[in-house]
């Protein structure tokens, strides 16, 4: 990997169909300016490289946003929670089905344990389905069970999904993870108008934090209708996707195929894969279990002694891995836990040094507890992390006291070990699991601190230098469009986010605080869909 560049600061911009022509010295870009040339003053206000989302997912955002909202973000006590269901259910006929997303123990500290009957209590005429805010555990009532099939006789699906059940064998209505979920999600899929509308509604979501490009990780949705939205001349955004290994998208197709189908707004780089699961699930998969709260064994539903789950065999894991080096695909695995990110790169590890594939830049998604010793492995390896750093910022505290506990949280998001390093990192929210905003990412990055306001794993810090080069120059390198986007160079493209005030003379404590004023794309500033 190559060194990282400090941003630099310059004081004009020329463009010319859609590229930048030229940077420095603003008499100097001025001079060269012809007669009928515009001239745009942002009078003190800062021009950024648009600013790079690079683990997202607004297929999801899309439907999930569109779901009663039951979320800590805007209920912090269980009342509320409660009433919106409620009404959601006086609202409509009884049959119709009623889907929350946003539930959270974390944000919502008095929410109890959830299961069939306390949903059973809000309406038996209903299917009722609420998923939690980290998108790995639903809970689902009798009638929505019934509905999906879901009994005593069902077994768990592979792909690592889980229905728990009580003393009798009989589901509870905790469902974890996705191949578990997908028999009541497939209840609430939307036409494609439909799915076409949210994406705009998503896209303008993106738009106002000031994003410009997004790596859509793990399309849940068809191929067609990401390219349709993202191709629209109208988009405010650039994009790639990662199609999950299961897809039909993938089958008989190279990434030399996809790409030539692609276009600059739109193209597919590789495949997106989960091998562990949740830190509020107790899918995360850990080398020492998760720890006897109450928090975790009663609200969470994670019994004593669970160290997390991968949701491969070993076998599958690497047969899969070899096909995707072979045909060129670029890989992205979801990894959470210090074991899952070790089990990885030892899958990793093997298949690369026997297919050796040229410029792969392979990575690990999330990272939350990757050792030194790993990092070191992965930067051996051409393997790059991104980081979901606000999980310090949402549920740092829960973290450090009821769920892994202090000597792990110290190791929690090792940003600042993986620059040391020489990596080449990013940022992201994984939305809709938080809301985006590369602001607030770059915030915690550099201050490390929790919604409480105290700090986690402090010498981890790392600069606003390189936490705005982590969602702009490093995040298109993640996403192989470094040579068009995600700095301000001659021969790129001219995507820039307009911003208040300069990021890097800002307190790190009020960087997420920063207003976005614009985004432009190809030299034309954006609008809303």
């Amino acid at each position: 990997m190559a060194a990282v560049a400090a941003p630099t600061v310059t004081e004009a911009v020329a463009i010319h169909n859609g590229r930048i022509v030229a940077v420095g010295d603003a008499r100097d870009v001025l001079d060269k300016r012809r007669s009928a040339d515009e001239v745009t003053d942002l009078a003190g206000k800062t021009l950024t490289p648009g600013l790079i989302e690079p683990h997202t997912h607004p297929d999801l955002s899309a439907q999930l946003y569109s779901w009663v909202d039951i979320s800590g973000f805007t209920h912090s006590s269980v009342s509320g929670v409660q009433a919106a269901l409620s009404e959601a259910a006086a609202d409509r006929a009884p049959g119709e089905w009623i889907f929350g997303f946003g539930l959270d123990p974390m944000l919502t500290p008095d929410l109890g344990i959830w299961d069939r009957h306390r949903l059973d209590a809000i309406s038996t005429e209903h299917p009722i389905v609420v998923m939690l805010q980290s998108m790995h555990t639903m809970y689902a009532n009798s009638a929505a069970l019934a509905a999906a099939g879901i009994d005593e006789n069902t077994p768990d699906p592979p792909g690592g999904g889980r229905y728990a059940r009580d003393a009798a064998g009989y589901p509870t209505g905790r469902i974890a993870e996705q191949s578990a979920m997908l028999p009541l999600v497939i209840f609430d899929m939307p036409t494609r108008e439909k799915m076409l509308e949210r994406l705009a509604n998503q896209s303008n979501l993106y738009r106002e934090v000031g994003i410009t490009t997004v790596g859509v990780a793990g399309s849940v949705f068809p191929t067609d209708v990401f390219r349709e939205t993202f191709e629209r001349p109208d988009s405010p955004l650039r994009s790639v996707l990662y199609l999950q290994h299961s897809s039909p998208d993938l089958s008989g197709t190279s990434p030399g195929d996809q790409r030539a189908n692609g276009s600059d707004r739109f193209r597919v780089h590789g495949v997106k894969l989960w091998y562990d699961g949740s830190p509020y699930t107790g899918t995360m998969l850990m080398e020492e279990p998760y720890l006897a709260s109450d928090l975790c064994c009663c609200t969470l539903g994670i019994p004593e002694g669970t160290v997390g789950q991968a949701n491969f065999e070993p076998a599958e894991m690497t047969e899969l891995l070899r096909s995707f080096a072979e045909d060129g695909w670029q890989v992205l695995t979801h990894s959470q836990g210090d074991r899952s990110s070790r089990e990885m790169l030892d899958f990793y590890e093997q298949v690369l040094t026997d297919v050796s594939p040229t410029d792969h830049r392979w990575r690990l998604e999330h990272c939350a507890l990757t050792t030194t010793d790993d990092l070191a492995r992965a930067k051996r390896l051409g393997v790059s992390p991104s980081f979901h750093v606000d999980h310090i910022r949402h549920y740092g505290p829960e973290l450090e006291a009821e769920i892994i506990g202090k000597q792990r949280s110290d190791k929690l998001m090792p940003i600042g070990t993986a620059v040391e390093q020489g990596h080449r990192i990013s940022l992201h929210a994984d939305s809709p699991m938080y809301p985006p905003s590369p602001l607030k990412l770059m915030e915690t990055a550099v201050t490390r601190r929790t919604r409480l306001g105290t700090r986690i794993a402090p010498e981890q810090a790392i600069s606003a230098e390189r936490a705005l080069s982590a969602v702009t120059s490093e995040a298109a390198w993640q996403l192989q469009l470094d040579d068009e986007v995600g700095s301000i160079q001659v021969g790129k493209r001219a995507d820039f986010t307009v911003l208040e005030r300069n990021p890097l003379d800002a307190p790190g404590a009020e960087l997420g605080n920063i207003e976005v004023i614009e985004t432009w794309l190809d030299g034309e500033p954006t609008a809303p869909l």
